[in-house]
């Protein structure tokens, strides 16, 4: 390509949202009109302007055009130094083109604000709040955070106690208030504040904030313990004056047949039982079913009665003592000699009772050739003197 192209400043300075310029001279050395096409290479394009982009030139003419760098007043574009290039294009020789390279050096600016998230903050003995600090410039900025309120009320934590951001980004901190007094009820005071925000070489930036605060008990707390009181005296009224009297006179109805039946059924017992005179030991009461007559004697602990071949005993009361506090086991078993078993029919916790009494309808058996024995044993295996006394009808008892 017979063209030449001169840029004129290969370093310039410019702050973002500001201009600087460059001039590329280009000169059409051939012998034929042409037409040069000039463009900006590199991350600079994007905020570059090349004024005139076209330039036809006669042969051995020259013409000038002007670069202007505009960048954006923005966190994307850094303080740093941007390369560029300048690109000369020839319309008759499209294969061919002329280079020039050069420095944008972009300034720094700063852009710094911050907010405190919620401005005003709710607590009984301590609030939070959130402090956002926005980096919009185009340098890495560092701060150190205090926090003072004018009356002296509240004590500060903030955590980090300083905040970085890159370009672009935001820096968060926890600032927590604590009131230095309490109060248990009234309404709500509040408290002003103030984060400082202190940056080295740079104006300190200060966010207002409050904290509200409230009562240790909260409004809502007594009326409803009053209405939680009234509702509990409401129920009580209607347990005694209501529900306690319709409960009852609904068991009354509903149980009136069961208790009449059963009143019925005892006094038909009563009627059928004979009272047999006894011998040997007062009147006794139930079934008689080997027709013995009324028989009651004492059985000792660690003794027993044998049932004669021709006689037999039905038990209907038995009356345990332990007048002497004994404990450990007592058992009423009856063995049978020909079957050569043994049933337990009771057995009692000594520790339990000082007297003790059954009343059997339908009695306990003793057959021929049937033992009733009892045994008291206690922890230590010794025997005791506890006893039972025993009524009922016996046929042929031993003499």
């Amino acid at each position: 390509m017979a063209a030449t192209a001169t840029l004129a400043s290969k370093a310039v300075t410019v702050t973002p949202g500001g201009e600087a310029f460059s001039e590329v001279r280009i000169r059409n050395s051939g012998t034929v009109v042409d037409q040069f096409t000039v463009e900006v290479l590199g991350d600079a394009s994007a905020w570059a302007i090349v004024e005139p982009a076209v330039i036809p030139l006669f042969p051995g003419a020259e013409a000038v055009a002007r670069i202007r760098f505009k960048p954006p007043k923005s966190s994307s574009v850094q303080a740093r130094a941007v390369p560029f290039a300048v690109r000369v294009k020839s319309r008759e020789d499209a294969r061919a083109s002329l280079v020039e390279e050069g420095v944008v050096e972009v300034g720094p600016f700063n852009d710094t604000s911050a907010e405190l998230i919620p401005r005003t903050a709710k607590g009984r003995s301590r609030a939070h709040a959130r402090l956002a600090l926005d980096n919009r410039g185009n340098v890495r900025i560092s701060a150190r955070l205090t926090a003072a309120d004018p009356d002296r009320k509240l004590n500060f934590t903030i955590t980090p106690p300083a905040l970085s951001a890159e370009p672009g980004t935001a820096g968060f901190a926890s600032v927590r208030m604590a009131p230095r007094q309490r109060f248990l009820t009234g309404p709500p005071k509040t408290n002003p504040y103030k984060v400082l925000i202190h940056q080295d070489g740079l104006p300190t930036i200060t966010v207002d904030g409050t904290m509200q605060q409230q009562g240790l008990i909260p409004p809502w707390l007594l009326p409803a313990l009053i209405g939680l009181a009234a509702l509990a005296l409401l129920l009580v009224l209607l347990w005694f004056v209501w529900l306690k009297p319709s409960i009852q006179s609904a068991a009354t109805a509903a149980l009136a047949p069961q208790a009449a039946a059963l009143q019925s059924q005892v006094n038909t017992l009563k009627a059928q039982t004979p009272v047999t005179p006894a011998g040997g030991g007062g009147g006794v009461t139930g079934a008689n079913p080997f027709g013995g007559n009324a028989f009651a004697a004492r059985l000792s602990g660690g003794g027993n009665l044998t049932i004669p071949a021709d006689g037999g005993l039905s038990v209907t009361d038995l009356v345990f003592e332990n007048p002497n506090g004994y404990s450990g086991d007592l058992t009423l078993s009856r063995f049978n000699a020909e079957k050569k078993q043994e049933q337990v029919l009771l057995t009692l916790k000594l520790d339990n009772f000082r007297d003790l009494d059954f009343h059997f309808i339908t009695p306990l058996t003793f057959q021929k050739n049937d033992r009733m024995d009892l045994s008291c044993i206690q922890p230590d295996r010794s025997s005791c003197d506890a006893s039972v006394y025993y009524s009922g009808y016996f046929k042929n008892p031993p003499q």
